[in-house]
């Protein structure tokens, strides 16, 4: 992907990512494609973590994926894992071209329910957007380094969020 296409990708997704973390009252939210690179997020301080979190929420959603064609799932809607503090959820957030990636964290200033709820308006809003109405070029393995990096820029403003 062109850095050029990247940028627009990275700007149209900055309203809905930041309107989901208003309304799901979320920490954290990340939005990745399948290979890990990062499109649009909130709440990371630093970038070596969005890095990291993404590249295990993409092998994450693959192992995901296989597990709910081996069992004739079909697919799969979310996963959820509760801690003492904070909660995970990681979901997949289909658009007319692309398939991306949604990784929330929350505390108990958000539940299971608001994250779903706002996780499908997330959806709709993401696919409407003009930038996910045409085919978004696969990212190889010789650019991924380059458009991870170039994501992680554009994608966040001095304090790291969006």
């Amino acid at each position: 992907m062109r850095s050029e296409d990247l940028a627009r990708l990275v700007e149209a997704l900055r309203p809905p990512i930041a309107e989901f973390v208003r309304e799901s009252r979320v920490r954290i939210a990340l939005l990745i494609n399948g290979s890990g690179q990062v499109m649009a997020q909130h709440g990371f301080t630093r970038s070596y973590e969005v890095m990291n979190v993404a590249s295990l929420a993409a092998a994450a959603h693959a192992s995901a994926r296989a597990l709910a064609e081996l069992t004739e799932a079909r697919m799969w809607t979310h996963m959820h894992h509760a801690g003492k503090e904070r909660q995970l959820f990681l979901a997949p957030v289909k658009t007319p071209v692309a398939e991306l990636i949604l990784v929330a964290i929350f505390d108990h200033d958000s539940s299971l329910g608001l994250v779903q709820l706002f996780l499908e308006q997330l959806t709709t809003r993401v696919s409407r957007l003009p930038a996910f109405q045409q085919r978004i070029p696969e990212t190889t393995q010789q650019n991924f380094e380059r458009d991870l990096e170039a994501g992680l820029y554009l994608s966040t403003d001095a304090k790291g969020e969006v």
